[in-house]
């Protein structure tokens, strides 16, 4: 993993991209997806009352859900844990993804665009394909990889049958050091 911390042109174009995996490399994202999972039962898809947060209390700080706006094509944040105000430097509660800010110069050379086209896209996905998505989103500062944003987007109903809400989080770990 030493050369994940190369500098110059490959390691900006691994730091410009998100991966998408098939499941979850984080122990907590796989813990909260398994929840997610038995609380959805033989449904197609989680509904926000299966959520007792009691129940997923630790994993609080680091989640968010967010709900449709304009069918889908923004989304407005409703819950924004504590660890990722922390992480990101910007509480986000009742906010737009189009109104999100940067994510600061220690994370990333993004501009703000790219920030919230990448939220949008992610939670988009999810609410496409209609299952969850996991995502591991590396984060880098002076164009060195340091940082791996370990991701879930699951979509939800809201006591109907389409989904109208995500719920997910964010986990972070040490680039160079492998998950759990």
């Amino acid at each position: 993993m030493a050369d994940s911390f190369d500098r110059g042109d490959r390691a900006r174009k691994f730091t410009e991209e998100l991966q998408f995996i098939d499941a979850p490399d984080h122990p907590s994202v796989r813990e909260l997806a398994a929840y997610f999972e038995r609380k959805r039962g033989n449904r197609d898809l989680l509904d926000r009352a299966d959520i007792d947060p009691v129940e997923i209390a630790r994993f609080m700080p680091n989640m968010i859900i967010a709900e449709s706006v304009d069918e889908g094509r923004d989304f407005r944040t409703r819950l924004f844990g504590t660890a990722l105000v922390e992480l990101l430097g910007e509480e986000r509660t009742g906010k737009l993804f189009s109104d999100f800010a940067e994510e600061g110069a220690a994370f990333s050379s993004r501009n703000p665009d790219s920030v919230q086209q990448r939220w949008t896209y992610i939670t988009q996905r999810a609410f496409s394909s209609r299952k969850p998505v996991f995502v591991n989103v590396p984060f880098a500062a002076s164009g060195r990889l340091y940082l791996i944003g370990h991701c879930l987007s699951v979509p939800m109903t809201a006591g109907g049958t389409e989904p109208v809400q995500m719920i997910g989080a964010l986990f972070v770990a040490r680039a160079d050091q492998p998950a759990r």
